[in-house]
């Protein structure tokens, strides 16, 4: 349990950072627009940062979004089931979301590593190592795969829990 509780906070600290990011965003975006008003020059990272800034989000977002129940869910076919069968099949898709999770780790991971390993850079001004804004989407899907794997062993407890609490004069 001390490794969900882990999870569960850096969930959190995944969001707070997403929150960060954005009011980042915001603040180098208005920057970009009172410079350009008021002198007439760029900054020539706005663009560019705003963009990384916004990938951190999406991606350090994820994990606490599902750990608040914020993703949105379509409920007409669990509506229709048994208390039972609705634990199943969201355990089913909690380990789907996890496995689909685990691949993109892998893949975030190769791209990662890649541009870390030939010392890639952004093609605009600042030469920006590219590992840096990938480093978030590889931390991001880590985070989500985790909050998967705890939001399916949960699931699997509640399971475990009322097949051990039903009777055989009580069955649904």
């Amino acid at each position: 349990m001390r490794l969900f509780k882990l999870i569960q906070t850096l969930s959190s600290a995944g969001g707070a950072i997403a929150g960060i990011s954005i009011l980042l965003m915001s603040g180098l975006i208005l920057l970009e627009i009172l410079v350009r008003s008021t002198i007439g020059i760029t900054l020539f990272i706005a663009e560019e940062y705003s963009a990384y800034l916004l990938v951190i989000f999406g991606t350090m977002a994820l994990a606490y979004t599902l750990k608040s129940e914020g993703h949105i869910r379509v409920e007409l076919v669990l509506s229709k089931l048994s208390k039972k069968n609705k634990l199943i099949v969201n355990f089913l898709c909690s380990t789907i979301g996890f496995l689909v999770f685990i691949l993109i780790v892998y893949q975030a991971w190769n791209h990662f590593h890649g541009s870390w390993a030939s010392k890639e850079t952004s093609m605009y001004y600042s030469k920006t190592p590219l590992w840096l804004p990938q480093l978030p989407l590889f931390i991001g899907s880590a985070l989500m795969a985790l909050q998967f794997l705890c939001l399916a062993a949960s699931q699997f407890q509640s399971l475990v829990k009322t097949d051990k609490e039903k009777t055989p004069g009580n069955l649904e």
